[in-house]
């Protein structure tokens, strides 16, 4: 089960991010997930996932192949615009809480902070711990109107000297984005990404080598619709 981790709440930190604080209305998206050890098995599934956001809340359910159930959370801001969100995830395969604020600073700087608590319902091997915290720390820099560079250390739960750090720059307007990053990590591999949006329809691409430091390099491909409530295109 634990071979799914890093690479869930990696891709889901890199894209939701960029989709961004303040939309109104429903997110479809559909994974195309393609594994491959170094001995040349593969196995590919589509996870699938609806996503409702409402003012400051919002409602995903989890719908695909490999991982099924929901989770919901929001958001609330300070007078000095600075963000203080929250969630909890409940799948077939773990529990999720987390805690993040984006806190905003100088000089188009914006700070972030989270923590992350996962209970794994069933640990790869009996001997593998249930129960794994995960913190993260950042810094966005913000120029022009929407555009900005991101850079996130996460830790690994499983060992404390492992860690990733995500680079990533987004360029932006008010209808289309488009993100593209590396995750290097302190085992000396490299994963890169990219996820494009363009009015409604949403692109992305990940590649992960080792993922959570086991034999297995993982392929996500994703397709998905963002449609306000207004349904202005």
């Amino acid at each position: 089960m634990k071979k799914y981790f890093l690479c869930s709440t990696f891709l889901w930190n890199i894209f939701f991010p960029a989709i961004g604080f303040g939309f109104e209305g429903v997110t479809l998206l559909n994974d195309h997930i393609l594994d491959v050890n170094n001995g040349g098995d593969n196995s590919s599934y589509d996870d699938k996932s609806a996503r409702v956001d409402y003012r400051q809340i919002y409602l995903t359910g989890y719908l695909g192949n490999f991982r099924t159930g929901w989770e919901g959370g929001g958001y609330v801001k300070d007078t000095r615009k600075s963000a203080y969100s929250g969630y909890g995830r409940f799948r077939d395969v773990d529990r999720t809480y987390q805690i993040e604020t984006d806190q905003v600073l100088k000089y188009g700087l914006v700070g972030k902070l989270e923590f992350r608590y996962i209970y794994l319902l069933s640990p790869e091997t009996p001997t593998d711990p249930s129960n794994l915290y995960v913190y993260g720390a950042g810094l966005d820099k913000y120029y022009g109107d929407y555009n900005y560079l991101s850079v996130e250390y996460l830790n690994d739960p499983r060992n404390a000297s492992r860690f990733s750090v995500i680079i990533s720059n987004t360029f932006a307007d008010e209808k289309s984005s488009l993100r593209l990053g590396v995750v290097p990590r302190s085992d000396g591999t490299v994963g890169y990404f990219g996820f494009a949006k363009y009015h409604w329809i949403l692109l992305g691409y990940a590649f992960t080598r080792e993922i959570d430091f086991s034999t297995l390099d993982r392929r996500v491909f994703t397709f998905g619709l963002q449609m306000p409530f207004n349904l202005i295109w």
